[in-house]
């Protein structure tokens, strides 16, 4: 079939920007029922968010008030505190020096003739004082804690040496670290 399409121009471009408008009318139409269908459903969504957040804090307040609850929380609060506390122990325990250590390695550098009377330790320094039975005996223990690779600054005084026999003597020193 044959189509004549007798209309002037000036109507054609009329009726084509009719066609135009009510295209851009039927997509804005569109586009603004999305949005609102969009609108719809986050409001929806929001909405029940905040039924069952109301919901669980209704929960959670009954729980607080739940006597039994409470017990729980003062056991925690009490496992805590002593968590806490041993934490501070395990953190002093390994800052000790091992004084047993060094014990034994006084031990092992006194000579016959030597007695100990009062080992004293103050962090890294050492007091030590005794008797000896002469002074070949107490030169020889100073010799070796002098020697020693565990001990430092060795201080004597000279009052230790005037004696020639039954010497009460006193020594301090530093501990190097092990």
């Amino acid at each position: 079939m044959i189509e004549f399409n007798l209309l002037p121009p000036e109507e054609k471009a009329e009726i084509a920007s009719q066609k135009n408008f009510k295209k851009i009318m039927a997509g804005g139409f569109f586009g603004l029922l999305c949005a609102m269908a969009f609108l719809a459903v986050l409001a929806s969504v929001w909405l029940y968010s905040l039924i069952q957040l109301r919901s669980i804090q209704g929960i959670a307040k009954e729980l607080e008030a739940n006597p039994q609850n409470q017990v729980f929380r003062d056991i925690k609060n009490e496992i805590d505190g002593i968590n806490q506390k041993m934490l501070a122990f395990d953190k002093l325990k390994s800052q000790e020096k091992d004084y047993s250590f060094y014990m034994q390695e006084l031990a092992g550098l006194t000579k016959p003739g030597i007695e100990f009377k009062n080992v004293k330790f103050d962090g890294e320094k050492v007091s030590l004082s005794g008797r000896a039975t002469s002074r070949e005996a107490l030169l020889a223990f100073k010799s070796s804690l002098e020697g020693s690779s565990d001990f430092k600054n060795v201080n004597a005084p000279l009052s230790n040496f005037l004696k020639q026999n039954d010497i009460d003597f006193t020594f301090s020193f530093e501990l190097k670290t092990q």
